[in-house]
């Protein structure tokens, strides 16, 4: 039944997603056929018609590239929006009456939206890739993998063997990141259904209300720092003697997004187990 639920949330995505993504390869497509027509070189003595030719291919491409800009921003937000629309119809509108009949744990419905949600999101990153490489098809590809060849050998030299450590523990930092990301989201929606009218307004108020508390907890972690220099400046000797410091700082993150993931995917089944409310 669970891997029935990711299918049906996959379709659901592909169907609102899929269409966004390609419209971003499209107008990276766009801006690659502009460029095709760039005028050659003009000097000083150019004429008129140079000149005008020039100018309207500055308005094509400047045009095309703040609408590619639009475009990759747009596709992000939408990603992460439809993601958020999809929980919430499927959990707490009419959609959820049926959900929450069928033979599916709370903990399994939201891994199923985080799994989609994920995928999605990857999904949408790499579009925006593929468009990349379509708008710089050509001699500027060849030159941008030799610079990333540069840079990554540059990586390797210095880091040795441990650089595939800090390639995988950054990997997962941003996973996890990311996990976190939507399981709040998901939290707040569920916060939202303790209300009997203006449940997405009483959400809006989870987020901020977990918003301004990081705020603060950040201020303390800064006014502590402030207070305490002298281990401050011993940490950042051990960070120049010890390699393992990198390590460490990517582990710690790491460790806090998992235990905020955790936290919140406990609340959230809490919720949808204990306390469901979609009157």
């Amino acid at each position: 039944m669970v891997s029935k639920l990711i299918k049906y949330d996959f379709q659901s995505f592909i169907r609102l997603i899929l269409p966004v993504q390609l419209i971003v390869i499209g107008i990276a497509a766009l801006n690659r056929i502009v460029q095709l027509f760039e005028p050659a070189s003009i000097g000083v003595d150019a004429s008129e018609a140079s000149r005008n030719a020039h100018a309207v291919y500055n308005t094509f491409f400047v045009s095309s590239m703040v609408l590619y800009g639009i475009a990759i921003v747009t596709a992000l937000i939408l990603t992460v929006i439809v993601a958020i629309v999809r929980f919430y119809q499927g959990m707490y509108t009419n959609e959820g009456y049926l959900n929450h009949t069928l033979p599916v744990t709370p903990a399994q419905h939201i891994f199923a939206k985080l799994l989609n949600s994920l995928i999605f999101f990857v999904g949408t990153l790499f579009a925006i890739f593929l468009s990349f490489m379509v708008i710089t098809l050509g001699e500027v590809n060849i030159e941008i993998f030799k610079a990333f060849g540069f840079l990554v050998g540059k990586f390797f030299s210095t880091a040795g063997a441990e650089g595939v450590l800090y390639i995988v523990e950054a990997g997962l930092l941003l996973l996890i990141t990311l996990i976190t990301m939507y399981l709040k989201l998901y939290f707040c929606i569920s916060v939202g259904q303790f209300a009997k009218k203006r449940k997405i307004l009483l959400a809006f108020g989870a987020f901020f209300g977990i918003y301004v508390a990081k705020q603060i907890i950040g201020t303390i972690f800064i006014a502590m720092v402030a207070i305490g220099a002298n281990w401050i400046i011993e940490l950042g000797e051990w960070f120049d003697n010890y390699s393992s410091a990198v390590h460490f700082v990517l582990w710690f993150g790491i460790v806090i997004y998992a235990i905020a993931s955790v936290v919140y995917f406990a609340l959230t089944r809490f919720i949808m187990g204990k306390k469901l409310n979609l009157t």
